[in-house]
């Protein structure tokens, strides 16, 4: 193979990484509303990643429909983040907090300082993380994505890819079933007011029956002293 063929054919895996990428980032994004009106303040920032174990460099450029991957900068570069991809993965899954990989030196983050905070605040407010960690946690084999991570096997892209439809696939499910308890609820509630009613009337007519027997044996009484 050339240099010029084996050129290519890298230029064209990074490509393909970073699409994948792009396409993971805005399907989680797309499930989180509070994300996607965070996103509008981080309008046409441009933040440099440089990642390790692999080795990439790519760009990201904020906007209000969501986040473009790219190989090369769409404009000035604000804010620049370091680290491993095993880290940068571990960090935006929700696995571990932006502040603790931060701490431990697995992630670097500088740049202008007011839009350091806000793209701290948003790492950190990223309500899907939480989602994203326990739904993995409880639906997909961990140590798996963390081997593929290790061993810079990119494959654990692609096994990502579905998470996010997964993920929305089971909020649904859940709403369906949140729907179907309430239904219950509702019903049982309806029998349980309709036994108490029909308690009520029974109570009503053992008390009216309980009168009409007095009512009765007094008649019944007066008739006889009246006989005698």
């Amino acid at each position: 193979m050339s240099s010029a063929q084996f050129q290519q054919q890298t230029s064209s895996l990074a490509y393909f990484w970073l699409n994948s990428l792009e396409s993971l980032l805005n399907a989680f994004i797309d499930l989180d509303p509070n994300t996607r009106n965070q996103l509008s303040q981080l309008e046409g920032i441009v933040v440099r990643v440089k990642t390790f174990a692999p080795y990439q460099v790519f760009y990201l450029l904020f906007t209000p429909q969501g986040v473009e991957v790219s190989p090369k900068p769409q404009g000035d570069v604000q804010v620049r983040l370091s680290g491993k991809v095993r880290d940068l993965v571990w960090t935006l899954l929700g696995l571990e907090s932006e502040q603790r990989a931060e701490s431990k030196g697995h992630l670097h983050l500088w740049g202008d300082s007011s839009l350091l905070q806000q793209l701290r605040h948003l790492l950190q407010e990223f309500n899907l993380r939480s989602a994203a960690a326990h739904w993995i946690k409880t639906h997909w084999p961990i140590n798996a994505l963390w081997q593929k991570l290790t061993e810079q096997d990119l494959s654990w892209l692609r096994d990502l890819q579905p998470i996010p439809a997964l993920i929305k696939q089971t909020r649904a499910e859940i709403a369906a079933l949140n729907t179907e308890v309430q239904s219950q609820k509702t019903q049982l509630a309806a029998l349980e007011k309709l036994l108490y009613q029909q308690i009520d009337h029974t109570r009503t007519l053992v008390t009216l029956i309980k009168i009409l027997i007095v009512c009765t044996v007094g008649l019944i009484g007066l008739s006889i002293g009246i006989a005698l």
